[in-house]
């Protein structure tokens, strides 16, 4: 039986591909609004509404990267980005280089990704950490949005952050590949 008339019959999968999301979608079975992320297969719902502390918070930061980047880089709000045929995430923020197809770039390409977090918290601090370590994502930010912090991760070994620091609003920050670019979180306008 083929993933649409399993639908039609109102049966999902356990577990679904990337493609198979973006298939869902664009038959109208899944809404382009729906909050979810695909994560080794399994559909993960996110929260629909976001506080004002974070969409305040992140457009700050959104601002912030559009005008300290080169000219090379671009920065991508709330992207969908492809981690693995079953692992479909979407962070809040997403740097990659000039000119990058969204649905053609890997973990390895990402120059920064931001997730910012205030009720997410818990899951951007204990579940996005080793997915994004195993699909090669050199720089991770998590920006708590509630008590104004920064937690970066860096040094990606066998699934795993090696260097993970936790600096405060007042404290600057600098992106890892773009050391020009300074982020100070009590400053943002």
């Amino acid at each position: 039986m083929t993933l649409f008339q399993n639908v039609r019959r109102g049966l999902l999968p356990a577990r679904l591909t990337v493609d198979e999301v973006y298939d869902l979608t664009a038959a109208g079975v899944l809404r382009e609004s729906e909050h979810i992320e695909l994560i080794e297969g399994e559909v993960v719902p996110m929260a629909a509404a976001k506080a004002s502390w974070h969409s305040i918070m992140e457009g700050k930061l959104n601002w912030a990267l559009a005008r300290g980047l080169p000219d090379t880089a671009r920065v991508y709000p709330a992207p969908s980005l492809t981690l693995a045929l079953d692992t479909l995430v979407e962070p809040d923020l997403l740097v990659v280089p000039l000119g990058t197809r969204m649905r053609d770039i890997g973990g390895p390409d990402v120059l920064l990704l931001i997730e910012v977090a205030d009720s997410s918290l818990p899951y951007d601090l204990r579940v996005k950490p080793p997915l994004y370590a195993r699909h090669g994502v050199r720089d991770y930010w998590v920006v708590d949005a509630v008590r104004q912090t920064i937690r970066i991760h860096r040094a990606a070994e066998n699934g795993v952050y090696t260097d993970v620091e936790e600096y405060e609003a007042h404290d600057t920050v600098t992106p890892l590949l773009f050391p020009d670019l300074t982020i100070r979180l009590d400053t943002l306008d």
